[in-house]
Parts: C-alpha cells; structure tokens; sequence
C-alpha cells in the first residue's frame, strides 16, 4: 500500500528525529493567538483548512472514491462545541454531527463535512473502504492517505494548494 502524510508543515524545518521545529499553529482553538508576531485568524485558519478538503476532494476523485465508512468514531460532546473562533458550521455540518455512527457509509459531501468536523476537533474517526484505502487525520492538523493504486498527479495537486506530502504510513492504520 502507498502512505503518505499531507500538511502544513514544511519538511525543511523538521530536525534528524524527524520533529517540527517551527512554532505554528496547530488547531482551530489556536484562532487569535499570535504567531510571528500576527494574530492567527478565522480568514487565515479557513485557508489552510480549504487546502487539505480541496486535497482530500482531488485524492477521493483520483481514486474514483465516492463512499467511505467511518471507523473507530469519537465524539467528545453530545453537541458541536462552538467556540469563540467564529468558525462557520453550515446546518448539513451539524445533522451530519447528530447522525454520524460508527460504520456510517458516507458519500463525497458528508465525507467532506466529517473532515471539517474533525479538523476541527469536534469529533475523531477513521474512513476507508474495503478496497485498501484509507483517509486518516492526526493530532496536530496531519491528514494521511493510503491507497493500493498509483496516485498520478497528486503531489503536483498538494503543491498547488500549498501543503507538502511526506511518504509516510499512518500511525492510526492497523
């Protein structure tokens, strides 16, 4: 299986234990801190969140990937926790929230809104299908694919949307 680990972080500041060495965002609840001397902000945090759906969305289409289950579901509340970041939380982003359960078989809509979700830590949860791919999302804002086919053009699809890609297995695959 081909693995790879997409994010915001650029490889070049990671030291020989392979750790992030640059002092960055890493959460939504990080929204009005300061980082390098500029307040983090919604504007700013929807960017970089856009980014890894648009690469999610190009990877499901690469793959020709129109379902997924959820696996090993968490929801940390009973409700979405809306904070004070001003976070927009469209009213499918909130049913779907209700009625997520483990092995949910979501098509690209409601896979696209669960990644939101967990993105933004409001719940935690694997996709994969039975074809050998999975989409897995890690704590600090890493988002991994795998898959058993070639992904042609994929690198060229993360550059453009300014994450990078690193070959690497999730930690999360069993």
């Amino acid at each position: 299986m081909l693995s790879w680990r997409i994010s915001k972080y650029n490889p070049k500041f990671r030291n020989k234990k392979s750790e992030y060495q640059k002092d960055e965002w890493t959460s939504c609840y990080d929204i009005g801190k300061l980082y390098n001397e500029k307040e983090f902000s919604v504007k700013d945090y929807m960017s970089v969140e856009n980014a890894y759906i648009n690469v999610l969305l190009s990877f499901l289409d690469i793959t020709n990937t129109t379902v997924l289950i959820v696996k090993n579901l968490e929801k940390y509340n009973d409700n979405i926790n809306i904070n004070e970041s001003s976070l927009i939380y469209t009213e499918e982003m909130l049913k779907l929230f209700e009625r997520i359960e483990e092995n949910s078989v979501l098509e690209i809509n409601d896979i696209l809104n669960l990644c939101r979700l967990i993105l933004r830590e409001q719940l935690w949860g694997k996709l994969e299908n039975e074809s050998s791919l999975y989409v897995h999302f890690g704590y600090d804002y890493y988002m991994y694919f795998g898959c058993s086919k070639n992904c042609k053009g994929l690198d060229e699809i993360i550059v453009k949307n300014g994450l990078f890609i690193e070959k690497l297995k999730s930690p999360y695959y069993e």
